[in-house]
């Protein structure tokens, strides 16, 4: 059985590029979670805008 040394087996190194790969996907998954909390809280407001409205409408019937 041939010998392969420890360094040859590795799959790949560690290092800079890994660590850029990952703390630009960090930034990109930040980023996009930002982008759904304020397309969230701007729905959330939408819905209490149109339930107030519709209720002040109810109101002004009776």
């Amino acid at each position: 059985m041939k010998e392969i040394p420890p360094q040859k087996a590795r799959q790949g190194g560690k290092g800079r590029p890994v660590l850029i790969v990952l703390i630009s996907s960090l930034i990109i998954v930040a980023l996009v979670w930002f982008g759904a909390e304020i397309y969230g809280s701007h729905i959330s407001e939408s819905e209490n805008t149109m339930e107030s409205n519709s209720s002040n409408e109810e109101s002004l019937r009776n």
